[in-house]
Order: structure tokens, then sequence, then C-alpha cells
């Protein structure tokens, strides 16, 4: 039995270390490739994905099927491989604009940064918003080469070669990077930023474990992180609901709307509970539009809520 497990997790760190290794390659080289020649072969990738990768086309094709039961199984299939394609021209779009500062602002457009120069008058920082919808580490990257000083709040990878890697690119796209754990840490290196007026960027679209509030997405119950409601109730500072979508080949629009109104209520757990809502339905909005757009191979209602939260005050939506 020992001898069992022992093999499993040796095959699973070599697994991770090739992964690694091919991750590095394909970074190196894709860098030099030019924008059509990464895309097509992006796509190509994304294509073989969507056949070889067995487990994520389940969670992909899973996920669809909870979100919208009315489609056919053929509509279906054809998102998640659209789905795939996207991702794959993505990984190499970001190769392609990270040091090219004339490509992004050529083909990154910004609708509503006037409502983000708004949100920074408080001078109290402003927490950009957003999904995994689109390309969206670009959002950070067009940000950072607008000259806004940026930090993206992410989610350490497992693979700490990969981690180290990954951070190292962010750091030459002029973004910040700050890690979701270990918590307190965060929230202080958070609280520095917007002290300084600096913008933090904040995902709010993934499963969440056993923590946050539940709340419906899709009309299913999702664990929802609430940190960024918290963070504007109790610093004043800027919500900014921002996302970016793919308008063609190359070319990108990155919307940001005007600040985001709190409810406020006289009871903290419902306050947070009702602008968690507000802005889980938003962020579907922008799905539903940009349905091929968004990252489905996650497992956004892995988690289930227990009978005990079930039955709690301003912990679920009724």
């Amino acid at each position: 039995m020992v001898d069992k497990i022992m093999k499993k997790e040796k095959k699973k760190f070599l697994r991770k270390k090739i992964s690694a290794f091919v991750l590095k390659i394909l970074i190196s080289v894709g860098a030099k490739f030019s924008a059509k020649a990464g895309l097509f072969i992006g796509g190509g990738l994304g294509v073989v994905a969507y056949y070889m990768l067995i487990r994520h086309r389940k969670v992909a094709m899973e996920s669809l099927t909870m979100a919208f039961p009315e489609k056919s199984l053929s509509q279906r299939k054809k998102i998640a491989r659209e789905c795939f394609i996207f991702l794959g021209q993505g990984f190499f779009d970001v190769l392609y604009f990270l040091d090219r500062e004339t490509e992004v602002k050529n083909n990154i457009r910004v609708n509503g940064e006037a409502n983000l120069v708004q949100g920074l008058v408080k001078n109290r920082g402003a927490i950009i918003l957003t999904a995994h919808l689109g390309n969206f580490p670009l959002i950070a990257l067009k940000l950072a080469k607008m000259g806004y000083t940026v930090n993206l709040v992410i989610r350490p990878m497992r693979e700490k070669n990969a981690d180290k890697y990954f951070h190292k690119l962010r750091d030459r796209g002029g973004v910040r990077t700050i890690k979701s754990y270990p918590r307190k840490e965060c929230v202080s290196k958070i609280l520095k930023a917007l002290k300084n007026n600096e913008l933090v960027v904040l995902l709010m679209d993934q499963n969440f474990g056993t923590g946050g509030v539940w709340v419906k997405f899709f009309n299913i119950l999702a664990a929802t992180p609430i940190g960024a409601v918290v963070l504007g109730l109790r610093t004043g500072t800027a919500i900014m609901p921002s996302y970016i979508y793919q308008e063609k080949a190359g070319r990108h629009c990155l919307r940001i709307l005007p600040e985001f109104e709190l409810i406020k209520t006289e009871n903290n757990d419902e306050t947070i509970l009702l602008n968690v809502i507000k802005i889980s339905r938003l962020m579907e909005d922008w799905i539903r539009k940009y349905v091929n757009q968004w990252t489905w191979i996650h497992r956004r209602w892995k988690s289930r809520p227990s009978k005990e939260i079930l039955n709690s005050k301003f912990k679920v939506e009724k």
C-alpha cells in the first residue's frame, strides 16, 4: 500500500516537473512569435488540448451543463471547444504583448478610463474587480503600461518553480504580485497598496471552498469570496467592476465601469451578502455576453454548502 502511494506521488511529481519544463520552453519560444503565428499555433494547441485533456474537457462540459441546461449537447460542445481554442490563443497573446508597449497601446483599447480616474480622486486607491473572462491577464498589463501602479492578487501555483517563473513574467510586464495567502500578509499588502493610491486587481469568480458566502451563479449556489466588498466597506476604496473581451483576433477591449455603489444596511453580514449577490449577477451578465471567453475548465461549483450553512442567516442567498 505504501509503495503504491509512493509511486503515485512520484508520478505526480514527475508530471509537474515535465509540465513546468514544457511551459518554460513554450514561453521562451512563444515570445518570439508574431501575433498571427501565436494565434495560429495557440488555436491549434487549444484544439489538441480539447481532445487530449479529457479531465479538463469533462469539467468544462459539466460546468456548461449546469450553467446552460437549456442548450443542446452540440451547443455546449461548441462553446467548450471554442473556450479551449481561446485559452490557447490567449496564452500566446499575453507573451506577444508582454514586451511590446506599442502593440499594447494599439491593440488593447480602454473604454471607461475616466471612471477609473474619478475613482482615484479619493486618494484611497482602487479595486479593479474582474473575472476570468477574456484574456484577463492583459487587464493588469494594459493598466501598468498606461502608467498606473498595478498589484495583481493571485493564488500561488502548486508547482513552485512555475510559480516563480510566472512571477518574473509579471515583474517584466510591470505588474506587482500579491499572493492570496498567507491571508494576513495578503491583506496587509493590499491595504498598503491602496493607501499609496495604487490599483489592486481582484478576481471574484472562482470557487472559494467553505469560506465567503454562498450566492447563486447561473442559478446554482456557489462559494464566493467577499474580500473586495469588505475592503470597500472598511476603507472607502472605490470598487471598479472591469472586464476585458476579445473584439477580434489579436484585438481586445478593456471596459472599466463606473464605481460600484455599495448597498448598505444596518446588519454588516446582510450588507456583505447583498453586495456579493449584486456583483455576481453583474459578472454573470458579462459571461453570458462572451460565453466562449470564460474559463469553463474551472470547477466553479465544486464546493457545496453544508446543512449548517444553508440554515445560517446572511450566509446563503435564499
